[in-house]
């Protein structure tokens, strides 16, 4: 029974391809068509994008136009070709505004660009891409049922920036450029109020500072120190329960000496 089974599977198999082959080769848009939506549907998405692309030219202005344009972007994803899909979808909302589908194709664009996207350590064009088709988005689609998975990947994209921000900031500290530090995580706290790593921002500026009145030369240990104290005050009464708390009041008694 088993080898029967296995010869039917090859059988099919051998005949599915031998079909594939013959459309393929058979210069007809409509054979390649109809057999590009058999295969998208069974999830058999490398020879379905490749029937839709020979086959999309001639179907430009005609009714299924809309259904095959659809379906090579969806293709394409599921490929993991993202930046042809992201093109693809894009061409689709351009296309057809009026498409019931609109939301759901602009929905994988940011989907393509959350893709593209790499850890916060690397060059982050396409996070600060995904926050602009996502604010693009909501102004477009208020009613979308794509808009809680929209927020999701917004808020994923903004806490790589706003890490990738802070890791700048500490990394001058690590270095002991505890001036540029400051200033780097100024303008972190500045840019991102609301921000995850508001707590280190705030304890590792505090660092800098002190490190940099301790080391100070005289003239400036004052100001600097004064500085310091401020900033240990704002990480205190804002984080009075930080894991980091009893290591800042060890340099908090250092200014005060």
């Amino acid at each position: 029974m088993k080898k029967l089974i296995l010869v039917l599977i090859f059988t099919l198999t051998i005949l599915s391809c031998g079909q594939y082959q013959k459309v393929l080769n058979s210069n007809d848009p409509h054979k390649m068509y109809l057999l590009g939506t058999e295969l998208y549907k069974k999830g058999k998405y490398p020879k379905a994008e490749r029937l839709f692309a020979l086959a999309e030219k001639s179907y430009v202005g005609k009714p299924q136009y809309e259904r095959l344009k659809f379906m090579r972007a969806m293709s394409l994803y599921h490929l993991r070709q993202y930046m042809s899909a992201g093109y693809e979808f894009r061409q689709f909302v351009n296309l057809f505004p009026r498409s019931s589908k609109n939301d759901e194709a602009y929905f994988y664009i940011i989907k393509c660009y959350q893709k593209l996207t790499p850890d916060y350590t690397r060059d982050l064009q396409y996070a600060e891409k995904t926050l602009e088709e996502s604010e693009r988005f909501f102004e477009l689609y208020p009613q979308s049922k794509f808009i809680p998975q929209v927020k999701e990947i917004s808020k994923e994209a903004l806490r790589k920036l706003q890490h990738k921000e802070f890791a700048r900031g500490k990394l001058y500290y690590d270095l002991g450029y505890y001036k540029s530090a400051m200033i780097a995580l100024d303008n972190f706290l500045s840019d991102y109020p609301g921000a995850v790593f508001k707590e280190d921002a705030l304890y590792y500026r505090f660092l800098a500072a002190a490190q940099l009145a301790i080391n100070s030369v005289e003239s400036k240990k004052a100001e600097r120190t004064e500085t310091a104290l401020h900033y240990f005050e704002i990480f205190k009464n804002r984080f009075p329960q930080s894991k980091y708390l009893k290591t800042a009041e060890n340099f908090y008694k250092k200014l005060k000496k």
